[in-house]
């Protein structure tokens, strides 16, 4: 069986998708992954199709159509709607459709944002796996808006809609809303931290192991520098601790820094992060830092900054896992908070527990394999 995978060209959207992906070559079938080409060397040892512009020039294009509005400020949501159902699709989708055929495509499977690789399925009429990246669709209008753009370009193609073979879902229950209640098509899969595939040579501090590690992230799409030193400033002034910040790729912050406490990297991949001994992670929420903190049981202090992140950022301290700020300067105290209060460390736990406890990816392979075969 060929199956190929999609995502939008976004390191939080293309990661998750990598274990199932590894699952499915190794049971014997043949995979590949549709990706712009500078993402190519996240895909280990897995056929690469390039397909599509890269991410920043799709935000280009999108910012052009749209006047520049700031896809951050979610009381608009045509933005967001524009780049995943609107820019992009008009821009990949005939890349990743001559891709398919050239791959001989037999089953596409495609992060839950990703709406190239749906429409593709549709013109081939290929079975297809959905994987879901953050909770739900969220914020809600998002839906109803991305629909909106996509059913003139399915018409536009004479393009029938397929209907989903399954929902490959990687968020444990203690995560989900208590309103939450399964897709009958949902398959758990247990979230695997990308590790990436070499050690990174990480910058050692004066007294490794002697203070508590906390590290800062804003993730891979944030790329405001001035976020990111109003967090850092912040937790770097309490005492006995480390920082370890992390500046997203293409980000403009310079790596040096002068303070003993403090060291500043480019994009490591998360699992290397956390194996330095890091005690709690301040982050602006998104899907892959929430997930790869839970699974490792590492407590959180969210400030939430667009998209799905308050969202994500509400069910973690619902956890009990983490406390949510709205301002920078108010991290030192939390980080202190949760550094003393053991429950948040036990919250977190909890939520791993329940990661563990679920199918790898093997296994979810195995049980879709069963269904296609049905």
């Amino acid at each position: 069986m060929r199956v190929l995978f999609t995502a939008v060209p976004i390191y939080g959207h293309l990661l998750p998708l990598l274990p199932l992906a590894e699952a499915a070559a190794d049971a014997g079938d043949q995979v590949a992954v549709a990706v712009p080409p500078s993402m190519a060397h996240l895909v280990q040892g897995l056929p690469v199709r390039p397909a599509g512009p890269e991410t920043a020039a799709l935000l280009a294009e999108n910012d052009r159509r749209t006047g520049g509005a700031d896809m951050s400020d979610l009381r608009d949501i045509f933005p967001v709607a524009s780049f995943f159902a609107g820019t992009r699709v008009d821009l990949t989708f005939d890349e990743v459709l001559l891709q398919a055929r050239e791959f001989g495509a037999d089953v596409i499977v495609a992060d839950e944002y990703d709406a190239v690789g749906p429409m593709v399925a549709s013109a081939l009429q290929l079975p297809l796996i959905q994987h879901a990246i953050g909770l739900p669709v969220s914020p809600p209008p998002l839906v109803p808006a991305m629909e909106a753009l996509l059913t003139p370009r399915y018409a536009q193609r004479g393009l029938a809609r397929v209907d989903r073979l399954a929902l490959v879902d990687p968020w444990p229950p203690a995560l989900q809303s208590p309103q939450w209640s399964p897709p009958a098509d949902r398959l758990p899969i247990r979230t695997r931290t990308y590790a990436g595939p070499a050690p990174a040579d990480l910058p050692p501090f004066a007294a490794p192991g002697q203070r508590p590690r906390v590290l800062v992230t804003l993730g891979t799409v944030l790329l405001d520098a001035g976020m990111l030193d109003a967090l850092v400033d912040a937790v770097a002034a309490l005492d006995g601790v480390e920082v370890l910040a992390v500046v997203a790729p293409g980000g403009s912050r310079p790596l040096a820094d002068t303070r003993a406490n403090v060291r500043f990297v480019g994009f490591v991949p998360m699992a290397q992060l956390l194996a330095t001994g890091v005690s709690v992670v301040v982050a602006a929420g998104g899907a892959g830092t929430v997930l790869a903190a839970m699974s490792h049981g590492i407590p959180m202090v969210l400030w939430p900054k667009g998209a799905e992140k308050p969202m994500n950022a509400e069910r973690v301290a619902a956890a009990g896992a983490g406390i949510v700020i709205d301002e920078p300067t108010r991290s030192a105290e939390a980080v202190r908070k949760v550094l003393d209060d053991t429950s948040l460390r036990a919250g977190a736990e909890r939520v791993a527990e329940q990661i563990r406890r679920t199918p790898d990816a093997g296994r979810v392979w195995s049980a879709l394999r069963d269904r296609l075969r049905s």
